[in-house]
């Protein structure tokens, strides 16, 4: 590890007013260094959240690195200088607290959740970890072994076993393209050095954003903090450690995926390229979703499960992500019903989104989910701090708790054409699962 060189240890604040949403009063806050942090002082249950994000995910990685977002999570519990193997989860049993990380396509995020007057411990490992991390060799490899039965389990799923050439050629020439978990092969062929470069990179405060919220004082949380990552030095700059990509092209026509499973299910999965995340069109595709899926009520559910018995389920998501993104339509044939005809009724399902306007009771419904949805995200201070950082770290934090605001403002009319626009014929990729025999 580099020789860390100490900085004047002050603190660069926001002087804009705090943001208040779901009971949290939230600041912006700026380390020398680089580091960004978000404090949310929300008092009540004495209760705090710490979640570290780090702005590096699969998007990142190069072709021989896929893969080494999510094992570098997984190494960052296996030992650093002050906290050896197994010593972070010890401490946080006993300290009564949690933990957790997850890796993403575009963020890797670190979270703890202690009582309040314990909560600074958190600090103490990130910090550690981000400077002192031991790689250990014998442990590396216990872990890759690991890693590598994750993937192989995640490979025994007919879903994922379709949706993943889908992926493929959506994000094509770009590493959305590839499983966060990676590959056998690049995996078996990362070294702790070559991991260790790649924590160098991305893991130092210029390129952390810190969200701490529930019962907390923001003046000692800031000293407590500054006293942790003050001293830290800033790191490469993002755009030197970042590797190239290449834009996906625009689709120029319908593209089939066929595959097989040994099951008796037909299964049906259709997708499409998007938008960026936070776009105006991102906000309508949630709505689009709604409409078609959630719930007894949507569209399809209620067309294509209850009322004419096609699928034994059907089910999407909006994935718009920092770069690009898609949406993604499921559903699984009820026995009996040939796959030409349940794709037959979602197509006409389709064409009727893009024709007609929905219903105003139906509009009013989507954005009710999107209301209850928003209310649900910040439910527990650990729910705050985590939708804070994502959108932090993807986007712009204002934009995790607006209340709905982006979702009321579109009109059926723009929820149609942008329907008519996105999910057409010519854009999407249809894969079908069919049983083996």
């Amino acid at each position: 590890m580099h020789d860390i060189q100490p900085i004047p240890r002050r603190i660069l604040r926001n002087e804009a007013a705090p943001v208040c949403k779901v009971g949290a009063s939230v600041t912006e806050h700026r380390l020398r260094n680089g580091m960004r942090i978000l404090l949310a002082e929300r008092h009540g249950d004495p209760v705090a959240a710490n979640v570290l994000f780090y702005r590096v995910g699969s998007r990142n990685e190069t072709e021989r690195e896929a893969g080494v977002s999510h094992f570098l999570e997984h190494m960052m519990f296996k030992g650093s200088r002050r906290f050896g193997k197994g010593e972070v989860d010890r401490l946080t049993t006993e300290l009564g607290g949690q933990n957790n990380a997850f890796t993403g396509y575009d963020h890797t995020a670190y979270w703890f959740e202690f009582a309040s007057d314990r909560w600074e411990h958190a600090l103490d490992i990130e910090a550690d970890r981000m400077q002192s991390l031991t790689l250990d060799s014998s442990e590396f490899d216990a872990e890759r072994a690991v890693v590598l039965e994750e993937l192989a389990m995640g490979e025994d799923d007919p879903w994922r076993h379709l949706s993943r050439p889908i992926e493929t050629l959506l994000f094509s020439h770009h590493p959305y393209g590839r499983p966060i978990i990676g590959f056998s092969e690049t995996l078996g062929g990362m070294t702790p050095e070559s991991m260790r470069d790649y924590h160098r990179r991305f893991y130092h405060p210029a390129n952390a954003t810190l969200v701490v919220s529930g019962d907390i004082r923001p003046r000692p949380a800031l000293k407590a903090i500054r006293d942790r990552f003050g001293s830290l030095e800033a790191g490469v700059p993002y755009e030197q450690a970042d590797c190239f990509r290449r834009n996906s092209p625009e689709p120029r026509g319908e593209v089939r995926v066929t595959a097989s499973w040994d099951d008796a299910a037909h299964r049906l999965i259709m997708a499409w390229p998007t938008v960026k995340c936070a776009t105006l069109e991102d906000y309508v595709c949630d709505l689009i979703l709604a409409v078609l899926t959630s719930g007894r009520m949507s569209r399809m559910y209620r067309r294509l499960v209850l009322k004419e018995g096609l699928a034994t389920s059907v089910s999407g998501a909006n994935d718009a992500r920092v770069e690009a993104g898609a949406f993604w339509l499921y559903a699984e044939a009820a026995q009996g019903v040939e796959p030409a005809a349940l794709e037959r009724a979602i197509d006409e399902e389709l064409v009727k989104l893009a024709q007609d306007r929905v219903a105003p009771e139906e509009l009013k419904r989507a954005k009710a989910i999107m209301h209850a949805a928003d209310a649900f995200d910040g439910e527990a201070v650990s729910d705050v701090a985590e939708e804070l950082g994502e959108w932090a770290v993807d986007a712009d934090w204002h934009m995790a708790f607006d209340g709905g605001k982006q979702h009321d403002r579109i009109t059926a009319e723009k929820l149609r054409k942008t329907a008519a626009e996105y999910l057409r014929h010519d854009r999407r990729i249809v894969g079908w699962c069919h049983p083996k025999d």
